[in-house]
């Protein structure tokens, strides 16, 4: 991404033969350029994602239901042999453990309801230990992480996110509440300091939104198509406001010609410091939405928590995960008809239990 400063007549320019930026301006543009890239960051996720989900759909999901059919033909296989003659009591005790794993883990991932229902039976004919069927794909009794079996849709993401950020607002707004109500304890300079500020903050945010509202309000519109018009401005105004979006607010006063760059180069700098205090928190919460994809994305895709990804590296991901399923696909087929033979059987269940002890 371009770190350069957003070509925008919101940004403040010195002119010639007047004093430097002051600190305050230039603070301005460069949160400015700052919430001009993560938007574009955000924009790259969102488009990257939603290919993803497409791809996956298209080409993951078919190879998915093909690999699970396979691997629970094995399961049926292996009960098959269960019932031959010529297994060793200890052999027969590794078949039943594998037979158990296997149709246990197929009960939590498959997605066909009947196979599920199959191998949850075949788990608990074949264990001691009970199934845990809560975390089945078809229970609703408790939030799940993401899988590759069940992508969330860009739409789940989006929601998922704003209700993350509706939660971390309400939790900041009681831990105030709590700080100010604490114990009788009046608040220290610093903490009086930053409520004014954010008040002023919040105030500057609005006096913009009633400026907005008050010249775009459609009600006083004698004249149809300007009526439209407006109504259609004000819709943005709100949802800009709605959304504490300071940047957006402003760029609608550029559009509606309330505000110019003489107007912003104009702006004091106690009121522009203001400005900054909503930009700031406008940036975090970008860089917050930012983190949250690329946290979801992360997981679903099984990668470890401390390796950066990029949007541009999920079809690479997703390439990976076709390679791997279409090659695992025809061994599990193989190995379907492998286990027919008992001293097949024998060698195959001696490299499981082998496995069992050293997985790496």
């Amino acid at each position: 991404m371009s770190s350069s400063l957003p070509a925008t007549p919101l940004r403040i320019t010195a002119q010639q033969g007047q004093a430097p930026l002051s600190l305050a301006q230039q603070s301005f543009n460069g949160l400015l350029a700052q919430i001009a890239e993560q938007r574009e960051i955000l924009a790259a996720w969102n488009q990257a994602i939603d290919a993803y989900h497409q791809r996956y759909a298209k080409d993951v999901a078919p190879l998915l239901d093909r690999y699970y059919a396979a691997h629970a033909g094995l399961v049926n296989a292996l009960v098959e042999a269960s019932a031959r003659k010529g297994l060793g009591r200890t052999l027969l005790r590794d078949l039943h453990a594998v037979i158990a794993r296997l149709a246990g883990d197929l009960a939590h991932n498959v997605r066909d309801a009947a196979t599920r229902a199959t191998m949850q039976a075949l788990h608990a004919q074949y264990t001691e230990e009970p199934l845990d069927t809560e975390e089945t794909p078809d229970s609703t009794d408790a939030p799940r992480l993401p899988s590759a079996t069940e992508p969330e849709s860009p739409e789940d993401i989006v929601r998922r996110v704003e209700e993350e950020m509706q939660a971390r607002q309400a939790r900041a707004q009681q831990e105030r509440e709590r700080h100010r109500a604490g114990r009788g304890r009046k608040p220290s300079a610093q903490e009086r300091e930053q409520q004014e500020a954010a008040q002023e903050a919040s105030l500057s945010v609005r006096a913009v939104y009633r400026k907005l509202a008050s010249a775009l309000h459609p009600d006083r519109e004698p004249d149809e198509a300007e009526r439209l018009r407006k109504t259609a401005l004000m819709q943005r105004v709100n949802l800009a406001y709605a959304a504490n979006s300071l940047l957006d607010l402003l760029q609608l006063q550029l559009e509606v010609e309330q505000i110019d760059a003489q107007h912003m180069a104009g702006v004091g700098d106690t009121h522009l410091q203001r400005y900054n205090q909503v930009l700031t928190d406008q940036l975090a919460e970008l860089r917050q939405e930012v983190v949250t994809l690329e946290n979801t994305m992360r997981l679903q895709l099984g990668l470890a928590s401390k390796r950066k990804l990029q949007p541009g590296q999920l079809m690479a991901q997703l390439r990976s995960q076709i390679q791997a399923l279409e090659h695992d696909i025809p061994l599990l087929q193989r190995e379907v008809q492998a286990v027919a033979d008992n001293d097949y059987l024998k060698q195959w269940l001696k490299a499981q239990a082998a496995d069992m002890l050293d997985p790496d």
